[in-house]
């Protein structure tokens, strides 16, 4: 039997028990309904389990938020582990899957390439070395959430898609949550892909075409010449890895909003905070709404399952919310390597490299054992180069790491210490205590106090250095690699400015030229429109924010426009687009015609250019690294990049004729004659995908949508799209809504982009639906007004062994 016989073979064979698994976990489906905890399925119910210091109360709203009532921080805890696992079991799994690099277990061989780049970055030994440099105190902090988890999963029914795939869930590490938290850090934090993707156009058309696509930081700064000029091959191999394992988690948007607003510009006094962070649609969605109450303190907000503590919310003394902050956490690194790839070249000498092997049981194949291999910089994670092109360079070349993210530190610790700071200065070492994540907070309290924390361990270097590959034989100050790292009040931060307001949107916050590392920075167009209609309310309310959010005014597409109402057409049918275009307001609404045509009128011009540039490498220098839509270096500045081009072209009428010529073709080869078809909503749809939605027969049904849908990447209510194609979905959007107005004690309202309580085949419920047709609903932690609208309600009780295990049902 042959090689591709014997693999079809397999293939067929392993289909056969996934469809299997789907009938019993289809025929499963109902009966299990009568197994599920008792908070989900009853209004009463009690449980005793082990880890609880004193009874917990568990009430359910009518938006499914749990209210966790507590007689103390770890029960709290323990309750939020209880809650994650009852209502995430499975989203939780599969991340802890991805981190650990297990997918392939239950996947098979398509999920391999994550599983390799998972186990080569060795996110689970540095979660583990984290975790035993753990200090008692914090090991104290987060092992209750972990007790909380395992007590849910040992009592919780099995999981549809665990079914499915025939799964099995074990207890839960607290090195599991610092592992997906490391993970998650690694895929929203920059710079590598940029840094190899500016490689690859300096091979399609050298310095000079990086220069006119990606200026440097500041005007006055020469782009920075890499060590060579022909590496960007080395990234081949990890081409296939970031994307999928992206894909397999749906985290392919890393961009968000938060802002914060002194009393003295508010309609009550109070300051007002309002955060929505980007992230890729997905089902389930990212968030989870949660309210733990205990003597330590009484906090709400959106969660992330299987991390303790809450990521965006608010206590009854401050509010929190981050976004990515956009400095360089990892550095592609350029390795020579010896002639017998043992030792690699440093700017002390030759270093011996450091080897393990690990292997990836495959489903339905034999095991996979990998040959990994790490230098002093980190794990290399490409191989080496082929040897004509060794002998070209004369030695060896491969691609190593270096990450901060790998470092033996976590920011479990300071994510629950967020539960209970008081004030500003609380709230900083809370923040300063997550050295694996990068992220930017905003914050406000009831003292009136506003400011913007930056959290992260960053190394320290120079930022055109870091805008490419580093040489990891030579020194920091000559293009190596960085060396020390900025944390706490070294990185860019403010509390109480003029004027009264803090916004961060992944722009800068200092200069360029008063920084010492790296950035990737966003465009400036959302917080300059958030700045502006700021400005147009006054005095503010919470209302106001959360309007705000939902604004779809895109101000570099508008200025696009107007250009493009300049241009010279020669088709007749985008002739007569042109005084719609000229009187656009910029709205990028899921019913404006005006809005697709201008898009993809900036697509097809920026096509164009491209060529101009790197000739007809120009679209593939940028994939298919483009994992993250509003992160890579070109689409970032997409618009203000070709507003720059076109001023600067005294022939731009016909160039923007041109592309307004294919744009009007393509829209009409897409929707019919009909321009009034043309709709921004239906050229790119929007889709909560599943992680299994490309499954056979059932995966259809595990997907929401598809929607119409408005925005765009440069809209405060942002949706993003992948690449240079018409048509890809909306890969970005504001996965949850959050306003706080920092009165005494604090109100809030919220909303979340999917479902609370996750049903495989229910994605489509209320919650996303309010978040569809822009409703917010009331956050609340008052136990009588909690009480007023509770649906379900359970008691947890601590597990006493001369009582036996019980389960009561009322």
């Amino acid at each position: 039997m042959s090689t591709e016989s014997l693999i079809d073979w397999r293939a067929a064979a392993l289909a056969l028990r996934q469809g299997g698994s789907l009938i019993r976990a289809l025929a499963g489906t109902t009966l299990s309904v009568a197994l599920q905890a008792p908070q989900t399925h009853k209004r009463r119910g009690r449980v005793s389990v082990s880890g609880l210091d004193a009874p917990v109360e568990i009430l359910r709203d009518r938006w499914s938020v749990p209210h966790c009532f507590a007689e103390s921080a770890a029960d709290a805890l323990f309750a939020l582990g209880y809650v994650h696992a009852q209502d995430r079991l499975w989203q939780m799994q599969w991340s802890r899957r991805a981190a650990l690099g297990r997918i392939s277990e239950v996947a098979g061989p398509q999920a391999l390439p994550a599983d390799r780049l998972s186990r080569t970055l060795g996110l689970d030994r540095s979660a583990r070395a984290a975790w035993d440099a753990t200090p008692q105190p914090g090991r104290k902090e987060l092992l209750p959430y972990v007790a909380g988890i395992n007590a849910a999963l040992a009592r919780a029914p099995k999981p549809f898609e665990a079914q499915i795939l025939g799964d099995w869930i074990g207890p839960w590490q607290a090195s599991d949550s610092i592992a997906w938290g490391k993970l998650l850090s690694f895929l929203l934090a920059p710079a590598w892909e940029q840094q190899l993707i500016r490689a690859r156009i300096v091979e399609a058309g050298g310095l000079e075409a990086l220069a006119a696509l990606d200026p440097p930081l500041g005007p006055e700064t020469p782009v920075a010449a890499p060590p060579e000029t022909t590496y960007g091959e080395l990234c081949q191999p990890l081409d296939e890895a970031a994307p999928l394992l992206r894909e397999l988690l749906g985290l392919n948007g890393g961009a968000s909003n938060n802002w914060a607003i002194a009393g003295e510009h508010t309609d009550s006094g109070a300051p007002i905070f309002a955060c929505d962070p980007h992230l890729t649609p997905v089902a389930p969605p990212h968030g989870y709404f949660v309210h733990l109450r205990c003597p330590e303190f009484n906090a709400a907000g959106a969660s992330i399952p299987g991390l303790p503590g809450i990521i965006w919310g608010f206590n009854d003394h401050i509010a929190w919310g981050p976004t990515a902050a956009m400095q360089t956490m990892h550095v592609a690194v350029v390795e020579q390597l010896s002639a017998d790839g043992q030792s690699s070249r440093t700017p002390d000498g030759w270093a011996p490299l450091t080897t393990r092997e690990e292997q990836i049981a495959v489903r339905g194949y034999p095991a996979e054992t990998l040959s990994l291999r790490e230098t002093v910089n980190g794990p290399l994670v490409a191989d080496v180069l082929p040897s004509d092109l060794a002998k070209r360079w004369n030695g060896a070349r491969a691609l190593s790491l270096y990450s901060r993210v790998l470092a033996a530190t976590h920011g479990g610790v300071g994510i629950a210490d967020m539960l209970q700071a008081r004030n500003w200065d609380e709230f900083c070492a809370a923040a300063d205590n997550m050295g694996d994540f990068n992220l930017c907070y905003a914050y406000a309290d009831i003292n009136g106090r506003i400011g913007l924390r930056v959290s992260g361990d960053v190394p320290h270097g120079n930022p055109q250095a870091l805008r490419l590959p580093v040489a990891g034989w030579l020194p920091p100050d000559a293009g190596g690699v960085p060396q020390g790292v900025l944390c706490g009040d070294q990185l860019p931060h403010t509390v109480d400015p003029e004027g009264g307001v803090v916004i961060s949107a992944n722009s800068p916050l200092r200069p360029a030229a008063e920084t010492q590392f790296g950035a990737e920075y966003l465009d400036s167009a959302r917080a300059n429109r958030i700045r502006e209609l700021l400005h147009q309310h006054r005095p503010h309310t919470r209302a106001d924010s959360a309007t705000i959010q939902r604004d779809a005014v895109s101000l570099p597409l508008r200025a696009f426009a107007q250009r493009l109402a300049q241009a010279e057409p020669s088709a007749a049918e985008a002739q007569r687009q042109l005084p719609a275009l000229a009187d656009w307001d910029g709205a990028m609404d899921a019913d404006s015609t005006v809005a697709a045509i201008v898009a993809a009128a900036l697509i097809e011009y920026r096509r164009a250019e491209l060529r101009k540039l790197l000739g007809e490498r120009g679209e593939q220098a940028f994939e298919p690294l483009l994992a993250i839509p509003t992160l890579d270096v070109f689409a970032a500045h997409a618009t203000t990049w070709a507003l720059g081009r076109i001023d600067a072209d005294p022939q731009f009428v016909v160039t923007l004729g041109e592309a307004l010529d294919r744009a009007v073709r393509s829209l009409r080869r897409r929707f019919g004659p009909d321009p009034d078809t043309w709709t921004w909503g239906r050229s790119r749809p929007l889709v909560l995908k599943h992680p299994l939605a490309d499954a056979p027969l059932i995966g259809s049904l595990l997907s929401a949508g598809p929607f119409e849908h408005g925005g765009e990447a440069d809209t405060i209510a942002q949706s993003g799209v992948l690449g240079l194609r018409h048509g890809q979905p909306v890969s970005a959007l504001p996965a949850l809504r959050l306003v706080v107005e920092l009165t005494d004690p604090p109100q809030a309202e919220f909303v979340l982009a999917g479902e609370q309580v996750h049903e495989p085949l229910r994605p489509n419920g209320p919650m996303l639906d309010a978040w569809r047709h822009d409703r917010l609903h009331p956050l609340l932690r008052d136990r009588e007004a909690v009480e007023a609208v509770i649906s379900r309600r359970l008691r947890l009780e601590p597990y006493r062994p001369e009582e036996g295990r019980r389960q009561e049902l009322h």
